[in-house]
């Protein structure tokens, strides 16, 4: 049903239009010191269940023919079959392992991107679909998909009128994944021509998790690193802005890992590019993993385990209750 459903959409290119309406719950996030910033709340997008139903069908096939063109960049993670958390913390410790085997530092620099699924553009995700190899038929099915969206927001018992939404994929849509996956495709493709234009000694690496980023350098010296860095990431700023993407500079975070026994610590001066300056935390979190600068994971071990007693002995009290 879903898939001849699906067939028949992408034939006659159109997205029906009570599928293009949704409710925007806003959820006050827990534990914040105010609620003046939009940040301290959650939105959680309801979509028609009959409609992501058929995005499902519509979404493994589009990912199936990515993955099959190698459209897809190999360091991409997340939103993607077969490439997951645990295949990105694996791929990351391998990196750093390598780097070390070739007496070399490895430097990160994670950033993040301001709301990245509501700012994606419609005209620039077309333009992705094209370069994909797509058929015109699936192009202007996503041209209808995309126009006269609408939404409502709902607090507690109060809804407000809907309005047009003209930018984002919804992230309650089982087809935001894989389509927030090929527009970040073309960007890291982007970056990389780019990088290999200006300078062929710039060997700086990059890694994406949907919407969380890594620059990975490995220099003789954190010096080199870190000017590497630096010029890698003016450069993918500048790309994610002609795309319709802003940096959070102030989410950005600097981490090195190496074997020596008292190892230097440099900070990165962000200031010539709008950012602050970021000095290396002793523990980095990423994607649920706690990172030390030997890489013994002795800290992500302890924690983990300390939340495991910790839910064993909330389960004693929930055995007593009725």
């Amino acid at each position: 049903m879903p898939t001849q459903n699906y067939t028949n959409c992408i034939n006659l290119e159109f997205w029906l239009s009570h599928f293009k309406l949704s409710n925007t719950v806003v959820i006050p996030k827990p534990n914040q010191i105010n609620y003046n910033s939009p940040k301290s709340f959650h939105s959680i997008v309801l979509l028609n269940t009959m409609g992501k139903l058929i995005e499902k069908a519509i979404s493994n096939r589009l990912q199936f023919h990515l993955s099959a063109n190698n459209f897809l960049d190999s360091h991409q993670f997340g939103g993607i079959c077969q490439r997951s958390t645990t295949d990105a913390g694996i791929y990351s410790t391998h990196l750093i392992r390598a780097g070390w085997f070739r007496q070399c530092y490895m430097s990160v620099l994670a950033f993040d991107i301001a709301q990245f699924f509501p700012f994606l553009n419609h005209q620039f995700l077309s333009v992705c679909l094209k370069k994909a190899g797509l058929n015109t038929n699936v192009i202007r099915f996503f041209n209808s998909y995309h126009s006269n969206c609408s939404t409502s927001y709902s607090w507690n018992t109060f809804t407000f009128p809907s309005f047009n939404v003209n930018v984002s994929v919804g992230q309650g849509s089982t087809l935001s994944p894989i389509l927030s996956a090929l527009y970040l495709a073309s960007i890291i493709k982007t970056f990389k021509k780019r990088i290999k234009n200006l300078n062929k000694e710039i060997s700086t690496d990059i890694l994406s998790f949907i919407d969380d980023r890594l620059l990975i350098s490995q220099k003789k010296s954190y010096s080199l690193s870190n000017s590497f860095l630096l010029c890698s990431y003016n450069i993918i700023s500048k790309i994610l802005i002609d795309a319709g993407l802003v940096m959070e500079h102030n989410k950005t975070e600097i981490f090195h890992f190496t074997r020596a026994r008292h190892p230097p610590n440099p900070s990165i001066d962000l200031t010539t590019i709008g950012g602050p300056i970021i000095n290396p935390k002793p523990i980095w979190r990423y994607l649920g993993f706690f990172f030390n600068q030997k890489l013994n994971f002795h800290y992500h071990t302890h924690f983990y385990a300390t939340k495991c007693l910790s839910t064993l002995s909330t389960m004693k009290m929930l055995g007593n209750s009725s």
